[in-house]
């Protein structure tokens, strides 16, 4: 019978996880795979996070706001960080501000991070334009689009829910732009360029470089991180 050849088919094997791959747009360059990020000795005159500018330039309230949280956290009584309460960290610091296991997956049209902790991140490569300010909704990981310049992919955000830009509690206003240039560099490093640029709150761009390692385990796959807000906080996925 006809359909007795169909069920007598050896089904396709199974890629072990070695031939397993998260690149797939052959048209652009491969920054895909599981990243870590490489510790780095602090710089004179930056932060643990790496940002430049540092103190960070703020302005009027702003500048109140940040320093009120420094002082908090010297006390030891801060208690607005929303990684603490188990609130996603937010755009930059998905990307300066945590340790652990960074998934990026390309495809044409779109690039998407994951992360254990937090919500996933997708950058739009379709050619639409970020969204006008009288009709932008604001997000953990915000609104974000890219293209690629050769080897780059340059990602822009906006529209960032009003989470601290670092552990330290710098603040921004809606008017926040991040532009992200994420480069390889050779087999096992990533490169993150990151530019932030707030208007009503910066009176200069704040700037950071972030390194990344290629997580090499084959048998490596994402896990479900659950948070319990104070008692179950994970502390080592942070730069702090």
């Amino acid at each position: 019978m006809p359909g007795s050849a169909i069920l007598a088919q050896t089904p396709p094997a199974v890629l072990p996880p070695e031939r397993l791959s998260w690149y797939g747009d052959p048209s652009a360059p491969n920054l895909s795979g599981v990243w870590t990020r490489a510790d780095t000795a602090e710089v004179a005159g930056s932060s643990k996070e790496g940002w430049t500018s540092w103190p960070p330039p703020l302005k009027g309230r702003f500048a109140t706001t940040w320093k009120q949280r420094v002082a908090e956290a010297k006390a030891g009584t801060r208690t607005d960080d929303p990684v603490v309460a188990c609130v996603p960290a937010g755009v930059p610091r998905f990307i300066t501000g945590m340790k652990g296991p960074l998934l990026i997956v390309q495809t044409p049209g779109r690039v998407a991070m994951t992360r254990e902790y937090g919500p996933p991140r997708r950058v739009w490569l379709d050619g639409r334009a970020l969204p006008t300010q009288d009709n932008l909704e604001q997000f953990f990981s915000g609104n974000s689009v890219g293209h690629y310049e050769g080897a780059t992919l340059i990602v822009d955000t906006i529209g960032v829910k009003d989470e601290p830009i670092d552990a330290t509690g710098v603040p921004h206003s809606d008017r926040v732009v991040i532009q992200e240039r994420y480069r390889r560099i050779g087999d096992t490093t990533l490169q993150v360029d990151v530019n932030v640029r707030d208007s009503l709150a910066l009176s200069k761009p704040m700037r950071t470089s972030v390194t990344y390692k290629a997580v090499t385990d084959p048998r490596w796959e994402l896990q479900d991180l659950t948070c319990t807000p104070k008692t179950g906080f994970h502390p080592e996925l942070f730069v702090q």
